[in-house]
């Protein structure tokens, strides 16, 4: 069979354009190194403007109020331990939530939509002849990269920002309907530790860093004592131990002759400031989605259809 799209990567961005193209007819299949979908290292705060986003494609997030998950109204901003403001998102509500159950919600809508899903596809090599790709024996027209903010060699690449969290069971005095961040500097907002609750009593907590900081294991052993276990009423445990990751601020669609086509963290699609991504994700996906139909569908070259999506 010869897919209309392959979709490397099974993460928020890919799951979204496949189900973005799927809607509108076209083949796609979706390539996933993992052999099952698995929790990520950002903390699991789905902001409303991302929820927003989802249901304006249809995709409804109601079935994720019926999971353990958290209701969110705003959040709280602490500099050199001192609080600062708490922001409120005028009634629109955000979701705290484990990523791994939001990820598979996107991945099963996708498959709703006729989207192929293959895990244990790791990506290393693509071929292209007469204007068909085959990657790992599977064949399409266009091929979409949304494998995330490490390069298709599995390298660290120094330019993305790093992240590390862990997922804490525990009763807290921190209000669970808010996310919390602790700035270590009041002038500086590149680095920061996080709380946010994504189930009745379960907590990501986090730091991040925009720069490589050889101390970050470090400040993150201090500060989960400090500013979270400090909180914590009785016992407590993690259900998942901390995890270090890189996160998407470094476009690679230009490091490779068939990498031009890309979404997500591999786009650099990440807030500069935060390093939040989900919201960046879902738009940049649909956009892509758009973009390629409006393509196909009008004949128009790429820069008719960047002039019109633009306007």
């Amino acid at each position: 069979m010869i897919y209309d799209y392959i979709i490397i990567g099974g993460g928020i961005a890919g799951s979204v354009c496949a189900y973005e193209l799927g809607k509108r007819g076209q083949q796609c299949i979706i390539l996933e190194k993992n052999s099952q979908q698995s929790e990520k290292v950002c903390g699991g705060g789905v902001s409303y403007k991302a929820l927003k986003k989802l249901q304006e494609i249809g995709i409804s997030v109601e079935p994720l109020l019926e999971v353990d998950s958290k209701l969110i109204k705003g959040h709280v901003i602490y500099k050199n331990k001192t609080y600062i403001e708490n922001i409120y998102n005028g009634g629109k509500r955000s979701l705290g939530i484990q990523r791994n159950l939001f990820d598979k919600y996107l991945l099963d809508k996708a498959e709703q939509k006729n989207v192929h899903i293959k895990y244990g596809e790791k990506v290393t090599c693509v071929c292209k002849r007469d204007n068909i790709y085959n990657i790992n024996g599977f064949f399409a027209k266009e091929v979409v990269w949304a494998s995330g903010a490490r390069s298709v060699q599995d390298k660290l690449l120094r330019e993305q920002s790093i992240g590390i969290s862990g997922q804490i069971c525990a009763k807290s005095n921190l209000a669970d309907d808010i996310f919390h961040y602790w700035y270590f500097d009041e002038h500086n907002v590149e680095k920061y530790f996080w709380a946010f609750p994504i189930g009745d009593n379960l907590w990501n907590v986090g730091i991040w860093s925009r720069n490589y900081d050889k101390e970050l294991k470090r400040s993150y052993n201090e500060s989960v004592n400090e500013y979270f276990l400090s909180k914590v009423i009785g016992n407590w445990e993690y259900l998942r131990k901390p995890k270090a990751e890189f996160l998407g601020h470094y476009d690679q669609r230009n490091d490779g002759l068939y990498m031009k086509e890309g979404i997500g963290d591999f786009a650099g699609c990440c807030n500069p400031v935060n390093g939040g991504g989900i919201h960046y994700a879902i738009k940049s996906a649909v956009k892509y989605a758009i973009f390629q139909l409006e393509l196909n569908n009008k004949y128009r070259t790429r820069e008719q259809v960047r002039r019109i999506l633009k306007h």
